[in-house]
């Protein structure tokens, strides 16, 4: 095996310094505030963000210098446009220097933060820098809830969880349903509970798969129109409503018809039974009604009887998974935070 002499050690030393591979050590954590406050009053940017990052890291440091350490690496980071550093550092001081007297100045990074990677072209393309801007506004609407932007951080995350190309509309559905009842006063309370039921409709798939989707899409939609009946976004919640009750009726009928080609009678009139009862206004529910007056049978004889329909199972639940994520945010919420 070849060795490297002395004097190719010492080039590749000096390549890697050169390359700034090599950093001058933290030193005496005592006088390392001071050097960090030098080198920002010398305008060195980049040392920084370099000796304020590690003495942030520096656990035998007073927590006051590592807090302040943070932010004037986090600015630092920013200044150079290293927004996923810079993000690191100010969270680092929102969870472990809640008293800091930076806390606007952080809230107002941390937003254009997530503005950036959500739509700066520099940013565009990567799933991971995208996803990070929901990690951004997550943890500015956790640490600032009574704060003017919070609701602003968060249907901006619901719209990324929406967007054609990520089509996470469970999701999306979850964080606009939280902008409209955690900030009933917001501009955007009223779209977002629509978006909510909308999003809930497009996560459905149409009559042939979960029909809870679609209960909960209608859930949200009654909800959204009851609240703000004239609002301005009240027709795209009765178009979306109309669609939802169609696509109820016909999944009945879709299930029916699956017990009929299996010689279920039973079956099959239990769901006709759902669809004529539940959804007589739509063309599904006229259907059933008609198959079931062919087979002898008055619909309205089957509404008292629960052994021939299943009315009381029509009913919206919330998934196992959102339910697990409400949990996640419910007990998040006992954390400490600058503004609880």
């Amino acid at each position: 095996m070849l060795r490297p002499s002395a004097g190719c050690g010492v080039l590749i030393a000096l390549l890697l310094a050169a390359a700034g591979c090599v950093s001058e050590p933290l030193g005496d954590v005592k006088t390392a505030m001071a050097r960090v406050e030098a080198l920002k009053a010398e305008g060195d940017t980049d040392g920084v963000a370099e000796l304020g990052g590690r003495l942030s890291e520096a656990k035998d440091a007073p927590p006051a210098d590592r807090a302040e350490a943070a932010f004037l690496s986090g600015e630092a980071y920013y200044e150079l446009g290293e927004l996923g550093k810079a993000f690191q550092h100010y969270r680092y001081v929102l969870e472990n220097a809640p008293w800091s007297t930076h806390a606007a100045e952080i809230e107002t990074r941390l937003f254009a933060i997530g503005q950036a990677y959500f739509d700066d072209p520099e940013y565009g393309g990567w799933f991971s820098d995208r996803a990070r801007g929901v990690e951004v506004m997550e943890t500015l609407q956790a640490h600032f809830r009574t704060s003017e932007r919070a609701d602003d951080a968060l249907k901006l995350v619901g719209d990324y969880f929406a967007r054609d190309d990520v089509a996470e509309y469970g999701e999306a559905s979850l964080v606009y349903e939280r902008v409209a009842e955690e900030y009933p006063a917001s501009e955007w309370a009223e779209r977002c509970l629509w978006l909510a039921g909308h999003c809930n409709l497009l996560l459905a798939g149409g009559p042939e798969y979960d029909r809870n989707d679609l209960l909960r899409a209608r859930n949200l939609l009654d909800r959204s129109l009851k609240r703000y009946p004239r609002g301005v976004a009240a027709q795209s919640s009765k178009d979306d409503l109309a669609i939802v009750i169609d696509e109820l009726a016909q999944a009945e009928l879709y299930v029916a018809d699956f017990y009929a080609r299996r010689g279920s009678t039973t079956g099959e009139v239990i769901r006709l039974a759902n669809a004529a009862l539940l959804y007589p206004e739509t063309a599904s529910g006229q259907q059933a009604i008609a198959r079931l007056l062919a087979m002898d049978i008055n619909p309205e004889s089957l509404r008292n009887d629960p052994r021939r329909q299943s009315l009381d199972t029509v009913r919206v639940s919330r998934p196992a998974w959102a339910q697990a994520k409400e949990k996640i945010k419910d007990k998040d919420k006992g954390k400490d935070t600058l503004f609880p």
